[in-house]
């Protein structure tokens, strides 16, 4: 009998587990086959970009031309191919990737953007333009990371990879050497195309680093987008994941936006921020992410409020939101001294802390060496337009003395201190 009802207990909690499982969304129940469905195994053909086209990887003349006729003989066939670039160095300059199409990248080849003789924007790859959309495409190294140097070049207004009307993508791998340049390594926006908008949908970035980012930009930014899942992302300097909508033609459009967006362990150190959430004037849909660290940056996490300008208001654009049942969790930050940060963020810093601010601009000529704030500024918290909830969960902040909470808000901003010195 004790046995019987030893088993009936034990299905009791089973059930109750299963249920409990079930009713529970998690970042857990996320798998990169659900965004990505990798078709570089059913590939026509393979190739290698030096032993089948003849670049040559140990000089400094432009290898663009060689993969890009790589590309478009890839694309051309039934299931497309798959385009090894072996160890070396390469000098890329905005080459289109296209459907059906895998890069391959060894993890000791290096790519230097093309030197312009312009200070036009450029990219180093484009996912898409305004053209057709492209499917089932990839960038990825071989293993660890392949690099990706930007620490010379002479136009500084250059991204690595943008990404706009593509459809199933992946991108894994990359290790950014940056110094300050003018666009997040990899961006994703909208793309206009027979009087219609698209946005890159569907799709994973993991696996990808920076270091010495501007302040303003960083390893990734997403302006349009709708079922990505980013993994394992980390950077040194600017902000690691920002889903920031202030592309000013986007928002006067009143189009793009990121949608069900997904995102799990996410790092930055020396930085503005691991994760940026700013919606401008654009209404963006759900997003999830779980694990978030943060050593000696200005924040783990910043949430901004939406909000229109003068120009904007009188367009009749309305502040932006996101969806109000989104969620942050296990949010984690170390204090230190040499964070990246703002002045417009000095009202959140303690007063005790702001004599330790830095007298001049570090080299992105706009953000100040300083202590670390906080693990969490969320401006979005409250009510009335721009306002917008986030369910944020376990977060914990290590080093921050002269902090009594780890989330702050607007009402905590101190702009005078109690010795009469104003904001710095």
């Amino acid at each position: 009998m004790k046995r019987i009802e030893r088993l009936l207990e034990t299905k009791k909690v089973l059930s109750f587990l299963i249920v409990l499982l079930c009713g529970t969304t998690s970042i857990f129940a996320q798998k990169e086959a659900d965004f990505y469905i990798d078709k570089s195994k059913e590939v026509s053909k393979k190739v290698d970009l030096v032993e089948d086209y003849g670049t040559n990887n140990t000089d400094t003349n432009d290898d663009t031309p060689k993969l890009q006729k790589a590309i478009n003989d890839m694309t051309s066939l039934k299931k497309g191919g798959e385009i090894f670039i072996p160890k070396g160095t390469y000098y890329f300059k905005n080459i289109e990737l296209k459907s059906n199409v895998h890069l391959v990248i060894d993890e000791h080849a290096t790519i230097i953007p093309t030197p312009t003789n312009d200070t036009k924007n450029y990219k180093v790859f484009l996912f898409g333009g305004k053209k057709g959309t492209i499917k089932n495409v990839s960038i990825r190294s071989t293993k660890n990371f392949f690099t990706v140097d930007l620490q010379n070049v002479i136009n500084k207004s250059v991204a690595v990879i943008t990404l706009s009307n593509v459809e199933n993508f992946l991108i894994s791998g990359i290790k950014v050497l940056d110094d300050n340049t003018r666009f997040s390594a990899i961006t994703l926006g909208y793309a206009e195309y027979k009087n219609q908008y698209f946005k890159p949908t569907n799709g994973v970035i993991k696996n990808c680093t920076i270091t010495k980012a501007h302040y303003g930009y960083g390893l990734i930014q997403s302006q349009a987008s709708e079922h990505v899942y980013y993994k394992n992302l980390s950077g040194e300097g600017g902000v690691t994941l920002r889903l920031e909508t202030g592309y000013k033609k986007m928002n006067k459009l009143k189009v793009g936006g990121n949608f069900d967006v997904y995102a799990k362990n996410l790092s930055s150190k020396n930085a503005n921020a691991t994760l940026m959430i700013s919606p401008h004037t654009i209404t963006n849909g759900y997003f999830e992410v779980d694990g978030v660290t943060a050593i000696n940056s200005g924040f783990a996490v910043r949430i901004g409020k939406g909000y229109t300008t003068k120009d904007q208001k009188k367009a009749g654009l309305t502040p932006g939101t996101y969806d109000s049942t989104s969620k942050i969790s296990n949010v984690t930050a170390t204090y230190g001294k040499t964070a990246q940060v703002k002045s417009k963020h000095f009202k959140y810093m303690p007063c005790k802390e702001r004599t330790l601010i830095a007298s001049s601009f570090n080299p992105d000529g706009e953000s100040y060496t300083a202590p670390s704030i906080s693990p969490i500024v969320n401006a979005a918290k409250g009510s009335g337009a721009g306002y917008f909830n986030v369910e944020i969960t376990n977060v914990s902040g290590t080093g921050f003395s002269n902090l009594d909470k780890d989330i702050l808000i607007e009402s905590d901003a101190i702009k005078t201190c109690p010795d009469g010195k104003k904001m710095k």
